[in-house]
């Protein structure tokens, strides 16, 4: 993976080929930068949230921050992808703009999914691009990053798309979106089995089976990440703690350091 720490922000990019895979499950997870996954080859499935969608050759998924996903890949066959993780605020901010309706910025909706037959050669041959990016002089690099991420996001958001918005008829999807609104506030178990009149076992289990993970490991990974970005703005760490909703800091600290494996002062 390729790594690149701007001033304005943060940008990643690999490319990677897995040979004759089985099953691969990649850990459920979410973080705070936008995500770009082109799959070249393999079959399987991308979740994202209680969506599901079919992942095969020339499919390329759009990932809102703080959104949990993973990807499940089947078959015996390789597994090749190309990668984005990077800061909004690495594009401008028309395009910008462009990005978060794509990524249903609005709405509890957590990206966009291309098909194959969405996708023109002109988004796919921007990959290569990204390649070359080390082969510039450091002065160089960030705006020709920039320029091509722009460019990339203004073609995929001309192309036809599948919103990833979740059913609100399913309990599961309405838990999620609560905690996601009220993310900074004391939630607990009991509190949300009450407000949505359920008990706590099958909350539990729906919420399991929902996401992929329990609402205490969902709830404390979503609010270290939007720590983390608080304290990249400026924010104290015991400052981001509260406004996380953290009522004690040396839990935050523990969660902090357990889910990112660094300190919260790190920079």
């Amino acid at each position: 993976m390729k790594k690149y720490k701007f001033s304005d922000g943060a940008f990643e990019y690999s490319h990677s080929i897995d040979n004759k895979i089985s099953e691969k499950l990649s850990t459920r997870h979410c973080h705070d930068l936008y995500e770009i996954l082109y799959v070249a080859n393999g079959r399987g499935r991308y979740l994202i949230e209680g969506a599901r969608f079919d992942l095969k050759p020339r499919t390329l998924l759009l990932i809102r921050p703080l959104a949990y996903h993973c990807v499940e890949v089947e078959c015996e066959s390789d597994y090749e992808r190309r990668v984005l993780h990077f800061d909004a605020s690495m594009v401008s901010k028309d395009v910008r703009d462009i990005l978060d309706k794509m990524a249903g910025a609005e709405d509890f909706e957590s990206g966009s999914f291309f098909s194959p037959g969405s996708l023109s050669q002109d988004i796919i041959s921007l990959f290569d691009k990204f390649d070359r990016a080390d082969q510039l002089p450091e002065s160089e690099r960030a705006l020709y990053i920039k320029l091509v991420l722009s460019e990339m996001i203004l073609l995929l958001s001309i192309a036809s798309k599948e919103r990833i918005a979740h059913d609100n008829r399913d309990i599961a999807a309405q838990v999620a979106k609560y905690i996601n609104d009220y993310l900074e506030y004391k939630i607990s178990l009991d509190s949300i089995a009450k407000r949505f009149f359920v008990s706590k076992y099958y909350l539990c289990r729906t919420f399991k089976k929902y996401s992929g993970v329990s609402i205490h490991s969902y709830i404390t990974n979503k609010r270290v990440i939007y720590a983390k970005k608080l304290i990249e703005a400026g924010e104290t760490a015991s400052g981001a703690a509260y406004k996380v909703g953290f009522g004690d800091y040396s839990a935050f600290y523990r969660a902090y350091v357990k889910i990112l494996g660094t300190p919260p002062t790190h920079k």
